[in-house]
């Protein structure tokens, strides 16, 4: 009878456990997408729009730099 308990009581923990993981992840999650698409103070983008130019910014000077003849 008392390892019948002992084994529920584990399984009632390891539920806990798992709720309190998945409600970390989600404010990790929130916080991370706060950050990601709020604006800078002193730019008028957010960090995955200053990504993106970056990406563009590079592509266009890599594809300007092919066309060059040999």
């Amino acid at each position: 009878m008392r390892s019948r308990h002992r084994r529920l009581s584990c399984r009632h923990v390891q539920r806990a456990q798992r709720g309190q993981v998945i409600a970390e992840y989600v404010i990790v999650a929130g916080i991370l997408a706060v950050m990601l698409f709020a604006t800078f103070p002193g730019a008028d983008r957010s960090v995955i729009a200053l990504l993106i130019k970056a990406f563009r910014d590079a592509w266009s000077t890599y594809s300007y730099t092919l066309s060059y003849p040999l």
